[in-house]
């Protein structure tokens, strides 16, 4: 095997096609033909004399000859791709590149809106893609295959995943402008004999449920949750129809400001706050590229009042 023939590109395609397990996504990540990325595989793949991919269902699923290829290629790859990076100067505006987030769907109805104006503004020729945080959000942020997510606390994180705090989001009820319940605030036990509606997530961390049945189980209070959903725009539809109440954050109820009002609760302040974080990968804390997207999160979320 003559390794000065493989190339920086060779080993970079190789890696998006491991992460991406399709040669068209990776191909669109790459901004170039399938038949180009499938061409590459097969060059790296005689130059190695080694089979890297075999195809099932679909997917293009690594071989074990990949899998510790892949170990070996991709953290050298990141720290040559960041130290080109870092001296550059950056500018986003000419970029042509996708990046990932993945992020907690409360949040999704209304930052992911804000995040997109300014993304676009600054960064024209990109794509900004926003998927819901899910299982499998720890191990592709450890993997580089999404950029960052934005959620609440989480524990027990991986060493090399770091938490940046962006700010507090304030905890209400939210019911239909007529519903039975009149007042603006409440205690909790006020409320407890309407149906509940709750958004179902995936945690980063699989052990954290709500916390506000955490706090009324151990206050030995009953609630019944009558809904329970994925998506904030159908728990939010229904409470406009129904008598259910739901806990959310004011932002994700303005769309629906006509329809629904928010009651604060006076008996809930351990609750009452939620931090959000961003969450990156260690190596890229000093990235101008990841500076620049922090920068856009923050702005977003300026543009609310919490």
């Amino acid at each position: 095997m003559n390794l000065n023939k493989i190339d920086f590109n060779l080993l970079k395609i190789f890696v998006t096609v491991y992460q991406e397990k399709s040669l068209k996504k990776a191909a669109e990540k790459l901004f170039v033909t399938t038949p180009a990325v499938s061409q590459n595989i097969k060059k790296l793949k005689e130059l190695l004399n080694e089979e890297l991919f075999v195809l099932s269902h679909r997917q293009f699923l690594p071989t074990p000859y990949s899998d510790d290829l892949y170990t070996r290629v991709f953290p050298l790859l990141e720290g040559i791709s960041l130290a080109i990076e870092q001296t550059k100067m950056f500018d986003p505006s000419v970029l042509q590149q996708s990046f990932k987030l993945d992020i907690n769907p409360h949040l999704h109805v209304w930052l992911g809106t804000e995040l997109f104006k300014l993304f676009h503004q600054q960064s024209p020729e990109s794509t900004l893609v926003l998927h819901a945080i899910s299982s499998n959000t720890r191990e592709e942020l450890c993997n580089g295959t999404i950029d960052a997510a934005i959620h609440f606390e989480a524990e027990n994180l991986p060493p090399e995943i770091i938490a940046v705090p962006l700010t507090q989001l304030s905890f209400v009820i939210a019911m239909r402008r007529d519903h039975p319940f009149k007042k603006s605030e409440a205690h909790i036990d006020e409320l407890l004999g309407y149906p509940f509606a709750h958004i179902d997530l995936a945690y980063l961390d699989q052990n954290k449920h709500s916390r506000l049945e955490d706090k009324l189980k151990e206050s030995g209070k009953h609630i019944h949750m009558a809904m329970r959903t994925t998506s904030v725009t159908g728990l939010l539809t229904t409470l406009v129809h129904t008598d259910t109440v739901a806990p959310c954050f004011p932002p994700s109820i303005e769309p629906f400001k006509k329809e629904l009002r928010q009651v604060r609760i006076l008996d809930m302040n351990e609750i009452g706050t939620m931090q959000l974080y961003i969450y990156i990968h260690q190596k890229n804390l000093n990235s101008p590229k990841y500076k620049w997207l922090m920068g856009l999160i923050s702005d977003a979320l300026d543009t609310r009042s919490f």
